[in-house]
């Protein structure tokens, strides 16, 4: 085991130790990434020479373009582990590869972790109605497979977006669609019984099972756009720095709005307030959370009784776990390329 190896295990102890920190508390005490940088600037410039520079001061400028919504301690941990990454010829755009394989993966996997949460909470809504709807997409195949029908694909998509939204916003289709699903081996058993060609040539239980895997991802990502099950209730006085708030405070002037907003609506409304450059002052919340000062205004409007006693939060998750994963996974690729 070289050095650089021992530098490796060593940045893996202090990603570990963040971690646990990150879990308990949702931060990133600063002496683990000090420590790491110094660590990886010495080490990196020995092996790599001004490399592991170079890519210390890319990586801190991508992050921080990456960071909107990425805590600061996250930008910090990517900018340290990048000068032992700085291997010669690995560069793209002035960034290790490995760096950005990192990034990608770290991302990916804290972005996998809500999704099978909504999965996991309401897969007996999203699944029977992906079989509904592959059911219908389905006879609608079957249908139009004689005949050069422009776009059919893009109607077919469309309508099953529109469909989910519906049922997300309308209890008795949900409920209908969710029925209508159960009878998904009916409508296998009734397009072989029909048409045994076209069941086989068409591969239809594998297609229909890709479909329901396609429908039901599309359903786990509009489920967390529409904030399903993304935010939580939390009494005024047990908020902590580090929280990231749903809500939106309006405060125009003696009156006070708290605000709901899932992805889309919050979207609209902040453009909205920045197309009209108003007076009014919002209480928001970015990837860092709620600071000291944040949680001050809120508490003395509480007191003022300008807003509800329990706020909606966003249920964050502590992201360096996730850093750590692929922090091994990139080691792993480069072992082995």
């Amino acid at each position: 085991m070289d050095l650089l190896d021992i530098v490796y295990v060593i940045n893996f102890i202090l990603l570990i130790l963040a971690s646990i920190t990150d879990i308990k508390e949702k931060i990133i005490p600063h002496k683990y990434t000090i420590a790491m940088i110094i660590i990886n600037l010495a080490v990196g410039y020995y092996y790599f020479g001004t490399d592991a520079i170079i890519a210390f001061f890319t990586t801190l400028v991508l992050c921080l373009i990456l960071g909107i919504g990425m805590g600061g301690g996250d930008v910090k941990i990517f900018t340290a582990l990048a000068p032992i990454f700085a291997y010669p010829g690995t560069f793209m755009f002035y960034i290790p590869k490995y760096v950005l394989y990192l990034i990608a993966i770290s991302m990916i996997l804290a972005a996998l972790a809500p999704m099978f949460r909504i999965l996991f909470r309401y897969w007996r809504d999203i699944l029977p109605s992906a079989c509904y709807l592959t059911m219908v997409i389905g006879i609608l195949r079957y249908l139009v497979s004689s005949y050069d029908v422009p776009y059919a694909p893009i109607v077919f998509w469309g309508y099953i977006v529109l469909s989910i939204f519906i049922s997300r916003k309308v209890p008795k289709y949900n409920q209908y669609s969710k029925k209508l699903g159960y009878l998904f081996p009916i409508y296998l058993i009734s397009i072989y019984i029909i048409d045994k060609d076209y069941f086989i040539n068409s591969h239809e239980p594998l297609t229909s099972l890709i479909y329901i895997g396609e429908i039901a991802l599309i359903s786990i990502v509009i489920y967390a756009i529409t904030g399903v099950e993304v935010s939580d209730t939390k009494h005024v006085n047990e908020l902590k720095e580090g929280d990231i708030l749903r809500d939106i405070i309006v405060i125009d002037g003696d009156k006070v709005e708290v605000k709901n907003l899932n992805i889309i609506k919050r979207i609209k409304f902040l453009l909205e307030h920045e197309l009209k450059r108003d007076n009014k002052e919002i209480i928001l919340t970015d990837g860092e959370g709620l600071s000291e000062e944040d949680l001050q205004k809120i508490r003395k409007l509480y007191e003022e009784g300008k807003i509800p006693e329990r706020l909606n939060i966003l249920k964050a998750y502590p992201f360096v776990p996730f850093v750590v994963l692929g922090y091994l996974i990139t080691l792993l690729l480069v072992k082995v390329w």
